[in-house]
């Protein structure tokens, strides 16, 4: 089996796509389509669906994107721009997920559920967490967001513990082009003292999205990358880390357009997710997992909305690095967009 010590490959594989996306806005923030949109006089109609069952994106009427985001006019555009939804003329969705970080904007209520099965562990056998999150995006360049989370332990004998705990999240859009995202990240979680956590959980990071029809002309496939670096305040076990990284390359193929019945936007996911621990006992151990999941809202039906904005999403998160500290580890999340 590979070893996974080092978190060379994935940070370097995230820069790569960061600084490829940052140059690309920089220099050519409203690059052409893959494929030609052609423009359609008063007296056109648009033609039919695509021979796919897809809508036919390149010939939808597009409303008139914002400006683009970017560096260099960081201070200067977005804080005044009122918060919209964005579509691609390629028809990619760019969509939060289940383990990498969010790049965009966002108004939503989100709740997640995962179950570890057979944790690694003498005394617990299984955990189960539940939480939420309330996101609200002011304006095109911060984005506020409320957590909360509660977790369940099973033992492997007498009687199981629960707790809870807050956290708070801020996001602030660095780049925003039709063909790239990229978000700075910060986040706060409280000490959770009924399951014995002490210490507070502070983290930073950058997430990002790139179009890959605008590189590489794939249809409705997105890439995304994030990283987040997390620091342990407080007192801790003896041996506990003060400080991890995790980081994560993720592809997300759309199927279906936005309003197929019962499966808008069906979208495979593979996520390719790790995290190292930078210091305490077990310093520099990493855990490695790929995550398949699916995405998809119940869409519309002869002219009826069924839920185009409640979002159903479900993967399993399968180790596949030497460390394995549960067998798999089983997530369900839905989402309903404002």
């Amino acid at each position: 089996m590979l070893r996974y010590g080092r978190p060379t490959v994935g940070f370097l594989l995230i820069a790569i796509f960061a600084a490829c996306g940052a140059a690309r806005a920089a220099v050519d923030d409203n690059g052409p389509l893959p494929s030609p949109v052609p423009e359609l006089s008063q007296a056109d109609e648009p033609p039919a669906a695509a021979g796919d069952g897809q809508p036919g994106y390149p010939y939808l009427v597009q409303p008139e994107r914002p400006r683009d985001l970017t560096l260099a006019n960081f201070f200067s555009a977005g804080w005044d721009d009122q918060w919209a939804k964005q579509e691609r003329p390629t028809g990619t969705p760019n969509l939060a997920l289940l383990r990498v970080q969010t790049n965009f904007m966002e108004r939503e209520f989100r709740a997640n559920y995962y179950a570890e099965n057979n944790v690694a562990s003498p005394t617990t056998r299984n955990l189960t967490d539940f939480d939420a999150l309330i996101a609200w995006s002011f304006n095109r360049r911060l984005m506020l967001e409320i957590t909360g989370a509660y977790q369940w332990t099973d033992p492997r004998t007498g009687l199981g513990e629960n707790g809870g705990t807050p956290g708070l999240v801020g996001r602030v859009q660095l780049v925003d082009t039709e063909s790239s995202s990229c978000s700075l990240n910060l986040k706060a979680v409280a000490p959770n003292q009924e399951l014995g956590v002490s210490q507070t959980t502070l983290s930073y990071g950058l997430a990002g999205f790139e179009d890959l029809a605008y590189w590489f002309g794939f249809k409705r496939v997105g890439l995304y990358y994030s990283f987040l670096f997390d620091s342990f305040a407080g007192p801790g076990a003896a041996g506990a880390k003060r400080s991890d990284v995790g980081y994560d390359i993720t592809l997300a193929k759309t199927i279906t357009g936005p309003e197929t019945p019962l499966l808008g936007h069906l979208t495979l996911i593979v996520e390719n997710y790790a995290q190292t621990d930078l210091d305490g006992s077990h310093g520099g151990r990493t855990l490695v997992t790929v995550t398949p999941g699916v995405r998809f809202n119940l869409g519309k039906a002869e002219g009826i909305q069924l839920g185009k904005d409640n979002w159903i999403m479900f993967g399993t998160d399968i180790p596949v690095s030497d460390y394995k500290p549960w067998n798999a580890l089983y997530r369900l999340t839905y989402i309903k967009n404002f």
